[in-house]
């Protein structure tokens, strides 16, 4: 019940945190509409704080978003332009760059342009490309991917003994997880993401001439805090959230074996939790991966089986508490 308190309260808060999603960035326009045939096939290339955002030829404009704030915006390496920009969220800017041809050496210049004027001028531009860039990933407020989990379980449960004299155990912590997921950031700092994911686990040592293992599907839900460290292309992620595990399934094919049993045990749904600290990094315009750990707890309890049940406490009541290394490719949008 507390976690379910605890849950309820990070969700209203991110909540909050996100009612001005929509208008928590600036939106910066930049156009080039030179009429001239000198260097008009050269590209120009645009930078925001050091990093290259987007390139421009002769009449073509681009757009991309930033927070709150002030940023430098430079064109080219050799013999830039350079501007300070202050800028205010839910506003448009508009930038025109060029070359000065009144001055002798035809220098590249960034000027601010009201809207009117920028509208205007860019009725004339021929290719009027939207996109979003490298520099605006933080203006992706979306992102759908996929989840690769080794998992290191703690509560290893003997199931038989073989030839050798060694016991071959289960973890019902898992040996791995396979899933899918989506992702929402309300803002900077706030996030929530739900996976769809697979649990597994096996005998460890496995056997030739039977198996063991247990399965479980996880309706996995987080709240994090997000937290950039690097011009928001890598970002530290830390939340806590919420575990439904539906139809956990222990199936048992050890009829080769002296005392050996083919059945399947069913245990009841259950809730549990789980704790991430992730590190995340942009790959590309629209690619990000992120790695980290994940603790994990719940407890399964016995519902029915097809032929047997359990004889023991050990497989009546099971945790399944674990540590997992997650490492997860998402697609931003």
């Amino acid at each position: 019940m507390h976690l379910k308190k605890l849950y309820l309260i990070c969700v209203g808060m991110i909540s909050l945190a996100g009612m001005n999603a929509q208008t928590k960035y600036a939106k910066i326009v930049v156009y080039r509409n030179e009429d001239v045939t000198t260097k008009a096939v050269e590209e120009y290339k645009i930078y925001v704080d050091d990093n290259l955002t987007t390139s421009l030829k002769n009449y073509s404009t681009d757009e991309f978003y930033m927070p709150e704030g002030s940023f430098r915006l430079r064109v080219n390496d050799e013999s830039p332009a350079t501007l300070t920009v202050k800028c205010a969220k839910g506003n448009n800017y508009y930038f025109k760059v060029y070359r000065n041809l009144s001055l002798p050496n035809k220098p590249l210049a960034i000027a601010a342009v009201d809207s009117v004027t920028a509208v205007k001028e860019m009725r004339y531009v021929k290719k009027f490309v939207t996109r979003k860039t490298e520099a605006s990933n933080m203006g992706y407020q979306n992102a759908i991917g996929i989840v690769l989990e080794p998992v290191w379980g703690f509560n290893n449960v003997g199931m038989l003994s073989t030839t050798t004299g060694t016991e071959a155990k289960l973890n019902f912590g898992g040996n791995g997880i396979i899933g899918i997921g989506y992702s929402h950031e309300f803002s900077d700092n706030f996030g929530w993401s739900v996976e769809l994911q697979d649990l597994f686990s096996s005998l460890t040592p496995q056997i030739t001439n039977g198996s063991v293992d247990f399965n479980t599907g996880i309706i996995s839900t987080t709240p994090y805090l997000r937290i950039p460290i690097f011009k928001h292309k890598q970002n530290i992620k830390i939340g806590a959230g919420l575990d439904y595990h539906f139809n956990p399934v222990l199936s048992s094919d050890t009829e080769k074996l002296l005392n050996g049993i083919k059945d399947e045990w069913t245990y009841n749904d259950a809730l549990g939790y789980h704790i991430i600290l992730f590190f995340e990094t942009m790959v590309g315009k629209r690619l990000k991966i992120h790695t980290g750990l994940k603790y994990s707890d719940v407890q399964y309890t016995f519902a029915s089986g097809k032929k047997y049940h359990p004889t023991s406490d050990e497989l009546t009541t099971i945790r399944g508490n674990s540590m997992a290394v997650s490492l997860g490719l998402e697609y931003c949008f």
